[in-house]
């Protein structure tokens, strides 16, 4: 085997689990839009008003309750952020209510903290943020 051909194989071999990667987030994303899309009618978004603001900064071309565009969908920043605005939103609303969209919710983010990158220090942080924003709001 040549160096060309081993470095071309690695290469390949990083490409294909890039790859993965981007349609796990997808994926995720793609089920907490969908939560997002299923709830809205169903609650009164003004007392949400302060979270979704803060969201929003973070999502371009468009906004949480519409999420569209493949730059949003492969981002895992904005799969973090849709956990963290339908956890603030379904803890406030009644127990009873949404029980498949909690469940999504747990299975889709078990499944973003099984394969990001993001370290626990960097999801608290990023949580601190948003509770700080709120407060100030």
């Amino acid at each position: 085997m040549t160096p060309s051909f081993v470095a071309k194989s690695l290469e390949r071999q990083h490409l294909k689990t890039v790859r993965k990667h981007l349609l796990q987030i997808i994926d995720i994303n793609t089920a907490l839009r969908d939560v997002h899309n299923h709830i809205a009618s169903h609650i009164n978004k003004e007392k949400y008003e302060a979270i979704t603001a803060y969201v929003n900064q973070y999502i371009s071309y468009t906004h949480i309750w519409q999420i569209k565009f493949v730059c949003n969908l492969e981002d895992p920043e904005v799969a973090l952020l849709q956990i963290f605005h339908l956890n603030y939103i379904l803890e406030r609303e009644q127990a009873e209510k949404f029980a498949k969209e909690r469940e999504i919710l747990k299975e889709q983010h078990d499944k973003f903290l099984s394969i990001t990158l993001y370290s626990d220090s960097h999801i608290e942080e990023r949580y601190k943020k948003i509770v700080q924003f709120i407060q100030e709001y």
